[in-house]
């Protein structure tokens, strides 16, 4: 009766009933694997947020497929604040950036056509793709002698088949936490260009490093490649009740403007868009800078606890809201995220949720409230050595 998109067996994996078993039992668990800001003990600026909205023009209704000017203005400026320039016609406001992955693979796929994504990467690839009709190619991110995570070109180029039609790649690697590189990013613009595919960039992280040099967005200038970045409120404001993202389209002018055209089609079809957030994202967006200071101190101070106590079980990070953490092979990584949590009531992500190509790893989440995440590390390391 249902659609064969939707995954067929919907009960819980064996970590979430373990958990939900001992949380019936009383168990306190430490939580290594909290992804909502909101609610984990940061301060936000309630009166103007408050005000933000209170001030926004709302009760006239003024579609447009891209989005209110004003947001789309807005937008234009936070990017000009970090020291590039972009067109506000090429911006496209979405609800979320889920929805903007949907729209871009209504753009570029027909049923049955395929996205390359990286492994490891996001859970959430497989679902949207699924919902719609659309297959995924995986490429591995390699893991270098100094822990960082870099595209294998190889296993690109090994991907790609007809049936390809765009190339995801996430800036920073989430839940890896690696940069793009600019001789990377380069490789992988002409790779794109050369084979006729589109470039999908993912920067939702990107305002959130841990290192002291200049990082790369894909903003801005000329591409040689249809390429298109996704950001939102969720992230950049630690909001992701504020349901406004959006996709910037840039490229060689004819590609640009049929895919802006066609973009245009979709986002008329749904207007899914708030007008109140986007009425309000001139004033919520320059929020940002305190919000961040928070989140990102939070992230290093927890970076540092894991740093000291890992040892060669900790893999370094350079942005992003994520920590993996290298496990022996003994056990797989869902066997040890069980034993984790049964033993020693910690609860981190196995990592095949995230697709990691080969070995055992699991992940955490850097916004855990810092004695909560002390707690859990040190809980951990009796068994993981």
């Amino acid at each position: 009766m249902f659609s064969r998109r939707l995954p067929h067996d919907l009960s819980e994996n064996p970590l979430a009933k373990a958990c939900t078993d001992l949380r019936a039992r009383g168990a306190a668990i430490l939580d290594l694997t909290p992804a909502n800001p909101t609610v984990a003990g940061f301060t936000y600026p309630d009166r103007e947020i408050a005000m933000a909205f209170a001030k926004a023009a709302v009760r006239v209704y003024e579609p447009h497929p891209r989005g209110l000017p004003a947001a789309r203005t807005a937008i234009v400026r936070y990017y000009a604040e970090h020291g590039y320039g972009v067109d506000a016609g090429s911006l496209h406001c979405t609800a979320s950036s889920s929805e903007s992955y949907g729209m871009l693979f209504r753009l570029l796929c027909d049923p049955g056509d395929a996205i390359c994504v990286p492994a490891p990467s996001y859970p959430l690839f497989s679902y949207l793709a699924a919902l719609e009709g659309v297959s995924l190619r995986q490429y591995h991110l390699r893991r270098t002698p100094f822990g960082e995570w870099r595209i294998a070109f190889p296993s690109l180029e090994d991907t790609i088949d007809e049936q390809c039609k765009a190339v995801i790649v996430v800036n920073p690697s989430n839940p890896t936490g690696n940069y793009l590189q600019p001789e990377e990013y380069e490789q992988l613009e002409a790779f794109c260009a050369r084979r006729n595919l589109a470039l999908i960039v993912d920067e939702v992280f990107h305002d959130f490093s841990f290192v002291s040099h200049p990082t790369l967005r894909t903003v801005g200038g000329s591409s040689t490649a249809l390429r298109f970045t996704l950001n939102g409120l969720s992230k950049l404001l630690g909001l992701p009740q504020m349901k406004l993202g959006w996709i910037l389209t840039e490229g060689p002018a004819t590609m640009r403007d049929a895919a802006l055209a066609r973009l245009d089609v979709i986002a008329d079809s749904y207007l899914s868009v708030g007008t109140p957030v986007m009425a309000a994202a001139e004033r919520l967006l320059p929020l940002h800078a305190d919000i961040q200071k928070q989140i990102t101190a939070r992230c290093r101070g927890n970076l540092l606890v894991a740093r000291e106590s890992l040892g060669d079980h900790f893999l370094s990070p350079e942005g992003g809201w994520n920590l993996v953490i290298a496990l022996d092979t003994n056990l797989r990584d869902d066997e040890w995220a069980l034993k984790l949590l049964r033993e020693n009531q910690v609860l981190v992500h196995p990592g095949y949720l995230f697709d990691f190509p080969t070995g055992s790893y699991v992940v955490g989440s850097l916004l855990t409230e810092e004695e909560t995440f002390a707690s859990g590390i040190s809980s951990m390391m009796p068994l993981i050595g």
